[in-house]
């Protein structure tokens, strides 16, 4: 839809909203859903939060200082306002508790929704199985860079993860991905094995991305590293898929995320951190994966991999069907069950009047700051 942050306020695309939702009596979503339900008076039956969308956006913050003050107001103060009424008025939430351990945000929402401790359906499995025999990969604009790197080389590693800190302080120290450490294990790995053709690859992308290139430079690896640029999911998923090994993140335990769920999807063999104790009382069985927490895990589960890699390929099998199960199937049950349960879909007035004073404020404060914005430039 034509619609973004800055203008979901707007009187025409509100009513725009109305007159495509218009038709649904039931609704399910992520990221902006509950604003977007809430700005057309209804309430969200389904919410399956990212992350942020939950423990960070509905949640006001002070304006930073030099912020921009338009900007401030539509992409962060206004929304979280919003996003705020459309989960606590959700009836259903499905979302990983590990979230909660980092990122402490039940107590703060005053929801009488019903969580679910699982993540949605994220990843069509269907789509990745045989993908090297579907004929469409050959169109892909990254399909003969990738082919010819295979060719060449007898063991790639992918980390499609963000460059995200080797030393972030503490409020930050959640969002590390353990680059330094998966950098120093494969190194250690290489120059042990230096008949081994290996490639490491890359993505120019996260906050520290110079921080990763100077410890590779450091310890002289250059050479086996392929730095790659932003890219469409499509062609970030046929390097994945063409890879022996894919990497999640090493600093922190994660259960799932995007790129851990993109790999079992794949059924390719998994080098990450996970600490099982967390996830044996809600998980029947956990997913199959090379546990790495330090560099020396690494440079152990690369050899170990490299001696019986048949069958760390054959285990890597039960990847998607682990997936299937917990982030497709079960899902989906939760959400079917929801279809039977009546409700009031409509806002109460209450709700409606907060909407309607939070819009005509935000209204009312972009006309301000935009006219201070004109007359500092005129003096500036």
């Amino acid at each position: 839809m034509p619609i973004t942050k800055s203008t979901l306020y707007k009187a025409n695309s509100i009513e725009l909203l109305k007159k495509e939702l218009a038709d649904f009596d039931f609704f399910i979503g992520t990221d902006l859903a509950p604003t977007i339900t809430t700005l057309i008076g209804k309430k969200l039956d389904v919410f399956i939060p990212h992350g942020s969308d939950i423990y960070d956006l509905p949640f006001e913050k002070k304006r930073g200082k030099g912020t921009n003050k338009v900007w401030w107001l539509s992409e962060k103060e206004t929304l979280s306002k919003l996003q705020k009424i459309g989960i606590e008025q959700c009836k259903t939430i499905l979302f990983p508790d590990e979230y909660e351990i980092h990122f402490p945000y039940k107590n703060k929402l005053k929801t009488t929704a019903q969580y679910h401790n699982t993540s949605g359906p994220m990843v069509y499995i269907p789509q990745y199985a045989n993908l090297e025999k579907n004929p469409q990969i050959k169109s892909l604009q990254w399909y003969p860079f990738f082919k010819k790197l295979r060719e060449e080389n007898d063991l790639i590693i992918f980390s499609h993860s963000r460059h995200n800190g080797f030393d972030l302080s503490p409020n930050m120290a959640i969002h590390q991905k353990g680059n330094d450490i998966l950098i120093e294990g494969f190194a250690h790995y290489i120059k042990a094995n230096p008949s081994i053709k290996a490639k490491l690859i890359f993505f120019d992308y996260g906050m520290n991305v110079q921080a990763s290139k100077e410890l590779i430079s450091a310890l002289e690896i250059d050479e086996n590293i392929v730095w790659m640029p932003l890219m469409p999911r499509k062609e970030i998923m046929l390097g994945l898929n063409m890879a022996d090994i894919s990497c999640g993140q090493f600093d922190n335990s994660w259960l799932t995320c995007g790129v851990v769920n993109e790999t079992l999807a794949s059924n390719i063999p998994l080098l990450h951190y996970r600490e099982d104790e967390l996830y044996e009382g809600d998980y029947e069985d956990l997913y199959p994966l090379l546990n790495a927490k330090t560099s020396e895990d690494i440079h152990e589960r690369l050899t170990a991999f490299i001696a019986e890699k048949e069958s760390y390929n054959q285990l890597a099998k039960q990847g998607s069907k682990w997936l299937k199960k917990y982030t497709v199937d079960n899902p989906l049950r939760i959400i079917e069950a929801q279809f039977k349960i009546e409700g009031n879909q409509t806002l109460a007035e209450t709700e409606i009047k907060k909407v309607k004073s939070i819009l005509k404020k935000h209204t009312l404060r972009d006309k301000i700051y935009r006219v201070q914005g004109k007359i500092r430039s005129k003096f500036s």
